[in-house]
């Protein structure tokens, strides 16, 4: 019998027969084997749990169902990849037990990339639960904003707050003059809500409102300055020049008040300090409200992040046992023989 001669591209082990020490056509098969297996196992778990779900008579019908298919995955994915393992060193031919596992290291390989590429792709959901996993995860985190800015989010109505004015809060020196000149408290409520309706715009309201929502937004992607740009965003709606009632709208305001109501500059500016005292208490009332909205952002933050590390946790094991998983198909697949060998057809494979 003829020595084994090795070279640089195999063994030859008689005559013309060479082991070749990869064979990627035997990979790719159990590449193929293994994806259409968790393709197969993913549409029989759809069949099954919809099937199991039954919304006539269940108050929650999916509860339990992440867990169940989270479980699901892992031992699916194990079978899968064992079974790609195995036909990949069957078919490799290779009668040696490290060649063989290190083809079932390569099935698993190509597998995972190949699910890695589906799930850039967007169709994680044909061959499994992980990139669909991490895909929501990811998007659940990063739409925090979207969920914690409330629809309905407002900036005081200026004009609204002027309506509210009660002459009981006002000097009585300004309350004599009003009646003297005729002026009811409705009258002054009404001259209030105009003075102030003439100066801030529903434009100008519109624009406060989405000065808050972009500041929550910009935000809420770097939450550890989260109280300081809002904030900012609020005094500057309040204060400066591109405040909602700037000093030039103050004036104005004042202008109106003495000459619709026939009183003092002193005494339109006693009013107008008695409104403004509301629109400040209005204002910290926003404050506390977005305070709510970051503290309430921080929590879902640090919620998504949990998530998303406790699901690439588990998804690390799982791919270590589709690692184990593999290994194991293809030490089992390993041949006695030489594939091809005419002794193999009496092999008990």
């Amino acid at each position: 019998m003829n020595a084994a001669r090795v070279t640089n591209g195999g063994t030859m082990l008689s005559g013309d027969t060479m082991i070749r020490r990869v064979s990627w056509g035997a990979i790719f098969a159990g590449t193929v084997v293994a994806m259409a297996l968790m393709v197969f196992f993913t549409t029989l778990g759809l069949a099954i749990g919809a099937a199991a779900v039954d919304p006539l008579y269940e108050s929650d019908p999916l509860s339990g169902m992440a867990i169940g298919s989270g479980i699901y995955f892992i031992i699916t994915q194990l079978i899968a990849l064992a079974v790609g393992g195995f036909v990949g060193s069957r078919l490799a031919g290779i009668p040696r037990t490290v060649a063989s596992l290190l083809h079932g290291v390569a099935v698993w390989a190509l597998a995972t990339l190949l699910l890695a590429w589906a799930a850039i792709a967007g169709g994680g959901a044909l061959f499994g639960s992980a990139s669909t996993m991490i895909g929501n995860t990811a998007r659940g985190a990063a739409n925090v904003a979207q969920t914690v800015v409330p629809d309905d989010l407002s900036f005081p109505d200026f004009s609204e707050i002027a309506s509210q004015i009660s002459a009981d809060a006002l000097p009585p020196e300004i309350r004599q003059t009003l009646e003297q000149n005729n002026i009811t408290p409705a009258q002054l409520r009404q001259e209030a809500r105009e003075a102030f309706r003439n100066v801030v715009s529903q434009r100008e309201q519109e624009r406060a409102i989405r000065v808050l929502r972009d500041a929550l937004t910009d935000a809420l992607r770097t939450p550890g300055d989260i109280g300081t740009d809002v904030n900012e965003a609020v005094d500057s709606l309040v204060a400066g020049p591109d405040a909602v009632f700037s000093q030039e709208d103050r004036q104005e305001v004042l202008s109106t008040l003495e000459r619709r109501l026939g009183v003092t500059p002193e005494q339109a500016g006693q009013i107008l300090q008695a409104t403004e005292a509301r629109i400040e208490a209005a204002v910290e009332d926003v404050r506390q409200t977005l305070d709510q909205i970051q503290q309430k952002a921080l929590e879902m933050a640090q919620t998504a992040a949990s998530v998303l590390a406790t699901t690439a946790t588990w998804l690390t094991i799982a791919s270590l046992l589709g690692l184990a998983a593999a290994m194991g198909g293809a030490a089992a697949g390993r041949p006695w023989g030489i594939l091809g060998d005419r002794r193999d057809s009496y092999d008990r494979y």
